[in-house]
């Protein structure tokens, strides 16, 4: 008796509603997406070797313009906190909608006494340019004020202070970023810089050349 003989189905498969699907989903990306405005403060910031990423979480950012101005940028998840403990420390005061504002503004760039009307501010209104930046000289070190407030803020948990500053800005600046710092007893800070291979024939590249020869090695049994 003969068998019976099965017939077999198509193997091509309609990839039609795939695409759909596909299109339906990079649309609905584009258009929820939310891009990164423009930085409004331009800094070159020097070369260097190191491999290390900035932290995104509980920092603090001290940035030195090209023209010397000193810009301050923390995370949004202690910046309420911050001014709070700032607006007691200077007994000063600040409405909900200055809190507000304060929280969704990209960064700090004006005296105390003009952040209010600097925080109600669109994006596209501010040139940092203009700005005159946080006052750090001795007479009125207002960047001191705004580290005291960020330390007392975090009642003894970790942040993380970090500077960046544009390579042609003077060293005078940076020593009155630093000695802000001093003044809070805040002596452990990174250095933001941009990234470039290590010199071929150099010591460190020596060095990374040994640790990976020594990596590949497997122990013996």
């Amino acid at each position: 008796m003969g068998r019976a003989k099965i017939k077999r189905g198509s193997t091509t498969v309609d990839m039609t509603p795939m695409c759909d699907v596909a299109f339906l989903l990079l649309t609905f990306f584009i258009l929820a997406a939310k891009f990164k405005p423009p930085a409004v403060i331009k800094v070159v910031t020097p070369l260097s070797v190191s491999n290390k990423v900035a932290p995104q979480k509980d920092f603090l950012m001290v940035t030195i313009s090209k023209d010397n101005k000193v810009f301050l940028d923390m995370d949004p998840a202690i910046k309420g906190d911050v001014l709070d403990e700032l607006a007691k420390e200077r007994n000063i005061s600040f409405s909900a909608q200055d809190k507000q504002n304060f929280i969704n503004a990209q960064f700090i760039g004006v005296p105390i006494s003009q952040l209010n009307q600097f925080d109600a501010l669109k994006p596209e209104q501010i040139k940092g340019t203009d700005l005159p930046g946080i006052p750090v000289d001795s007479t009125n070190d207002e960047l001191q004020s705004w580290i005291s407030a960020a330390v007392n803020a975090q009642m003894g948990e970790k942040l993380n202070f970090l500077i960046k500053g544009d390579a042609t800005s003077k060293y005078s600046t940076f020593s009155q970023v630093i000695d802000a710092f001093k003044k809070n007893d805040q002596y452990k800070y990174d250095l933001v810089t941009t990234s470039e291979q290590v010199p071929e024939g150099s010591e460190l590249y020596k060095k990374n050349i040994e640790e990976q020869l020594h990596g590949d090695k497997k122990p013996t049994q």
